[in-house]
């Protein structure tokens, strides 16, 4: 179910960048001059501009005086973080309740499916790739072009702060996601968003044991 086209040159540059930014490789305040990365990239200054766009709309860097630097990732940008996202999804949930069809929700199915044989591998990256369509299929449920659009940039980081919170009890994680999926095939849209909330809230609280651990962790 995942789409495997490659990412274009800034996209790819994008990642890189958001990776290291959150991860803390890139310290805060660091400046993104566009020649050193076109020359750390080996490419044309384009891309780069392109890669910087990206991740100024998603707050992970600052505009001063026309240069480019990083953000940090701290506790509070966590906290709205995830105060959005859970304003969104439940939204998109609550919609995908009311448009989705059977056959919809099957494929949703199908993700978990894959987790589970994910968790029989101890795969921790397909496990990833596949909690990233479970939540992303919300959205997609909902018939809700716009709402799609808000997600995509947020999706991105989501993915990264997943990878570093490091679920270590995939199975476990499996049933927690399957749990989800049947309340939602029950139609009960406020018990849907509940689940959320609880998912939402177990989740954003790896994140922030992980960021805790970092040399350079901030609580602002």
């Amino acid at each position: 179910m995942s789409d495997f086209r490659p990412l274009a040159m800034g996209d790819q540059i994008a990642h890189r960048l958001r990776v290291e930014i959150i991860r803390g490789v890139i310290p805060a305040d660091t400046h993104l001059a566009e020649d050193h990365l076109a020359a750390r990239f080996d490419v044309s200054r384009g891309p780069v501009r392109d890669a910087l766009r990206q991740l100024e709309a998603e707050g992970l860097v600052d505009s001063r005086r026309k240069r480019i630097y990083a953000r940090s990732m701290g506790m509070t940008d966590i906290e709205e973080l995830y105060t959005l996202r859970e304003v969104l999804e439940s939204l998109a949930i609550r919609l995908a309740i009311a448009n989705a069809s059977s056959k919809d929700w099957d494929r949703v199915q199908a993700i978990v499916d894959d987790m589970a044989i994910a968790a029989e591998s101890d795969d921790g990256e397909r496990f990833a790739e596949a909690d990233m369509e479970f939540h992303t299929s919300f959205y997609l449920n909902s018939r809700n072009r716009r709402l799609l659009e808000a997600w995509r940039p947020y999706q991105r980081i989501f993915a990264i702060l997943f990878e570093l919170s490091d679920t270590s009890d995939i199975a476990s994680a499996t049933e927690d996601h399957q749990g989800f999926l049947d309340i939602i095939r029950t139609g009960d849209a406020d018990a849907a968003v509940k689940r959320l909330h609880l998912h939402l809230t177990l989740a954003k609280g790896h994140v922030r044991d992980a960021l805790r651990g970092r040399p350079d962790a901030s609580a602002t």
